[in-house]
C-alpha cells in the first residue's frame, strides 16, 4: 500500500513537468489530497534536482505572460511545487523556499513566486526567515526580499520592525511599503526623520517617488507631517 502510494505520488510530479504554465485544477488536487507523502518529489523538484526515480528530459519552452521570459517545463513545475507546498502548509517546505531566495535574484520568476507564496505560511515562518535575514547583509537585494516576507506573515514581533527600520536606512522606498503593509504606527517616528532629513532632487523622478512613498508610509500608518516638514515637501513636490 506504501509502495504504491509513493509510485502514485511520484507520478503525478512527474506530470507537474509536462503541463506548461497552466496547472490543471484536477491535477493540483490529487497531488494536495496525497498530503506530507507527496513532498519528498515536490522539494526534490522545488530544489531543481530529479528525485531517484526520475529521469531528466528537455521541456518546451514556453512564455510568460507576467514577465515574458521563456520557461521550459521544469521551470514551470517549480512553480507549481511551490504552490501546491504552500497549498499544503508542508513546514519543510519553508527552509526550502527560503533557500531559494537566498540563491537567486528578483530578476528570476522563483524568486519573486517564493517572496508571495511563504507569507501564505503566517506564524510558521517567522523564525527561520528572521534567522535567514540575521546572516543576510542588509544592504542586500535578498534582505530586502526577505524583509517582504516578514511584514505580510500577518504577526507583529518587534524584531519584524526592528529588521523593516533597519532596511529603511538603506532601502526607504522599499521599506515605505513593507511598513505600510505591516501597519505598526510604531515607525512613523523613523519614517518622520527620514522623511524630514530628505533633500529630494525635483528634476530626479526616483527621488520624488522615493520621498512620495515614505510620505504616503507615514500618513497611512496614522502620521500628520508637522507644518514646517509638509511645507518643505510641498516645495520641492509642488504639493
Amino acid at each position: 500500500m506504501y509502495a504504491d502510494s509513493v509510485v502514485t505520488a511520484s507520478t503525478l510530479v512527474k506530470r507537474l513537468r509536462t503541463v506548461g504554465s497552466d496547472l490543471p485544477s484536477s491535477l493540483a488536487a490529487q497531488i494536495v489530497a496525497l498530503g506530507g507523502g507527496v513532498t519528498p518529489f515536490l522539494l526534490a523538484l522545488l530544489d531543481d534536482r530529479p528525485a531517484a526515480d526520475e529521469d531528466e528530459g528537455p521541456g518546451a519552452a514556453e512564455a510568460c505572460a507576467d514577465c515574458g521570459q521563456q520557461h521550459d517545463n521544469r521551470a514551470w513545475a517549480r512553480l507549481h511545487a511551490v504552490d501546491l507546498l504552500t497549498e499544503l502548509r508542508e513546514p519543510a517546505a519553508i527552509d526550502a523556499m527560503l533557500n531559494i531566495i537566498v540563491h537567486t535574484s528578483s530578476d528570476e520568476p522563483i524568486h519573486d513566486k517564493v517572496v508571495e507564496r511563504l507569507p501564505d505560511f503566517g506564524g510558521d515562518a517567522l523564525e527561520p526567515t528572521l534567522a535567514a535575514l540575521a546572516r543576510t547583509t542588509k544592504e542586500t537585494e535578498t534582505a530586502e526580499s526577505l524583509c517582504c516576507v516578514l511584514s505580510a506573515l500577518g504577526v507583529r514581533d518587534e524584531r519584524i520592525l526592528h529588521a523593516l527600520l533597519d532596511l529603511l536606512t538603506v532601502h526607504p522606498r522599499a521599506a515605505a511599503m513593507y511598513l505600510t503593509e505591516y501597519g505598526d504606527a510604531a515607525a512613523c517616528p523613523a519614517l518622520l526623520a527620514v522623511i524630514a532629513a530628505s533633500h529630494a532632487d525635483v528634476e530626479d523622478t526616483s527621488e520624488r517617488m522615493e520621498v512620495l512613498d515614505l510620505v504616503d508610509a507615514y500618513a497611512n500608518l496614522g502620521g500628520e507631517l508637522p507644518a514646517a516638514v509638509k511645507a518643505k515637501i510641498d516645495a520641492w513636490l509642488g504639493g
